[in-house]
C-alpha cells in the first residue's frame, strides 16, 4: 500500500500542476492590435484680413541742432569771469564770459574824440560858408566903387586935372578888389567838395567809434540763443586772441533727429511730401513717447550709404537730450491697400508662413511691406501674400517642429 502511495502522490501533484496551468492559460487576457494616433499641437492662430495700414519702418537716429554754435573771441583781452558750466541751459542773452574792458573802454573814448573833433571842423566849415556867401556881395561892391574911382582917375588925367600916379593907385586898388572877389567866389564853389571830404571823414569817425563800442560789447559773451553749454574752453585769467574758442552751445529749440531712409521707401515719402502729407514718427526716451514728424530729406547721399538721411523735428514737447545721442524711430510711412498685419511670432525664416487647412500646415509666401505698430513697439508688420484670400488662418506662435503637414488644433483665434 505504501509503495502504491509513493508512486501515486507524485502523479497526483503534477497532474494538479498542469490542470492549474491549462485553467491560468485558457483565462488570460487576449491580445488587441495596436492603433496608432497622430497627435495634434494646440496652436495660437490669426485670421487674414486685407485692409488699408499705414506701415511703419524702424529706423536709428542720432538727435542734431542745426544751430550748434562754437563761439569765439572777436578782440585780444584777459578773461574776467566766467559763468558758463558745461551742461548748463542758458537763455537768450544770458552773460557767459565777462572779458576785460578797460582797453576797449580807452578805444571807444579815443574814437569818440575824434568824431567829436570832425563835427567841430563840419560846424566851421558850414560857418565859413554862410560868411562867404554873406560877404560876396560886399566884395562886388567894392569892386564896383574901385572900377569908378579907376574911370574917374583916367578921365582927370586926360584933362590933366589928374596925375598918372592917381590912375596906377585906382588900378592896383581895382586889381587887389578882383583878386579878393576871385577868392571869396573860389572859396564858394570849393565849399561841397571840402564838406564832403570832412563828411567822408566823419563817416569814417563814426565805423571806428561803432567798432569800438561793438567791441567793448564783445567784451560780454552772452549766448546768441536759448541752449545748453556743451563746452567751455577757458578760465579767468586766460589771455584770449581774436579766433580763440570760448564756448560750445546748441539751440535746444531747434532740435532735429537724423536718421537714414532705405532706398526702397523714398519713392513714397518723397510722394507724400510733395503731396503735402505728413510723415509721422516717434521716439520713445526715458519710458515716454514724443512725437515727430518728418521736415526735409538730404540732398546728399555719402558714399557707401544705402540711403537718404531724413530730418525729423519735434512736434509738442520737447525732451531734454543731450546732443548726439541715439535713438529708434518709428517712421509712419504712407497708407498701403490690400495689407495684413502679423505677429513676429507668426513668421518664419525671413518671408515665409504657415496656413492652417483641415487642421495640417501648409508653408506660403509673403512679402512684407512693413512694420505695424500694433499697441507694442515692433511686434507686428504688414504683408502681402498672392496665395493667400481674406479669412484664411496662420499659425500665429512659434512651432520647434513646424513642418508641412503637422496636424495641429487651433486653441485661440485672433482677428
Amino acid at each position: 500500500m505504501r509503495r502504491i502511495l509513493r508512486f501515486l502522490v507524485p502523479l497526483l501533484l503534477v497532474g494538479a500542476g498542469v490542470a492549474i496551468f491549462l485553467q491560468l492559460k485558457s483565462s488570460e487576457p487576449e491580445d488587441m492590435p495596436a492603433v496608432v494616433t497622430e497627435r495634434q499641437w494646440p496652436v495660437d492662430a490669426v485670421r487674414v484680413e486685407f485692409r488699408e495700414l499705414r506701415p511703419t519702418v524702424r529706423l536709428y537716429g542720432r538727435l542734431e541742432s542745426p544751430a550748434e554754435s562754437k563761439i569765439r573771441s572777436a578782440l585780444s583781452a584777459d578773461v574776467s569771469a566766467s559763468y558758463a558750466l558745461v551742461g548748463s541751459a542758458v537763455g537768450k542773452g544770458e552773460v557767459l564770459l565777462q572779458l576785460d574792458d578797460v582797453d576797449a573802454t580807452l578805444a571807444l573814448a579815443q574814437r569818440e574824440a575824434e568824431l567829436a573833433e570832425i563835427e567841430a571842423r563840419i560846424e566851421s566849415e558850414n560857418s565859413r560858408y554862410r560868411n562867404d556867401l554873406a560877404t560876396l556881395a560886399q566884395e562886388q561892391q567894392l569892386l564896383d566903387l574901385a572900377q569908378n574911382a579907376l574911370a574917374r582917375a583916367e578921365k582927370l588925367a586926360q584933362t590933366q586935372a589928374g596925375t598918372q600916379a592917381n590912375v596906377d593907385n585906382a588900378r592896383e586898388a581895382v586889381a587887389r578888389q578882383t583878386l579878393s572877389l576871385s577868392n571869396r567866389r573860389y572859396a564858394i564853389a570849393d565849399h561841397p567838395p571840402r564838406l564832403a571830404q570832412l563828411q567822408a571823414r566823419r563817416q569814417q569817425a563814426q565805423a571806428q567809434r561803432d567798432q569800438a563800442a561793438r567791441n567793448l560789447e564783445r567784451t560780454r559773451v552772452a549766448a546768441p540763443f536759448a541752449g545748453r553749454i556743451t563746452a567751455v574752453h577757458v578760465s579767468p585769467g586766460d589771455r584770449v586772441r581774436p579766433g580763440d574758442r570760448l564756448v560750445d552751445l546748441f539751440d535746444t529749440t531747434s532740435l532735429e533727429v537724423r536718421a537714414q531712409v532705405p532706398n526702397r521707401h523714398l519713392n513714397a515719402i518723397r510722394q507724400s511730401l510733395t503731396d503735402g502729407i505728413t510723415i509721422d514718427a516717434t521716439v520713445m526716451m526715458d519710458g515716454s513717447d514724443f512725437t515727430l514728424e518728418l521736415a526735409r530729406l538730404s540732398a546728399k547721399i555719402e558714399s557707401g550709404e544705402g540711403g537718404v538721411d531724413a530730418f525729423f523735428r519735434f512736434r509738442g514737447d520737447r525732451p531734454a537730450l543731450e546732443l548726439g545721442r541715439t535713438m529708434a524711430v518709428l517712421v509712419t510711412l504712407p497708407r498701403e491697400r490690400g495689407v495684413f498685419a502679423l505677429p513676429a511670432t507668426a513668421i518664419y525664416g525671413a518671408d515665409s508662413a504657415y496656413r492652417i487647412r483641415d487642421d495640417r500646415l501648409e508653408r506660403v509666401r509673403l512679402q512684407r511691406v512693413g512694420g505695424y505698430r500694433n499697441g507694442e513697439w515692433g511686434s507686428w508688420s504688414l504683408f502681402r501674400g498672392k496665395t493667400l484670400e481674406a479669412g484664411d488662418i496662420l499659425l500665429a506662435n512659434q512651432l520647434p517642429n513646424a513642418v508641412e503637414g503637422l496636424g495641429v488644433e487651433v486653441i485661440s483665434l485672433r482677428n
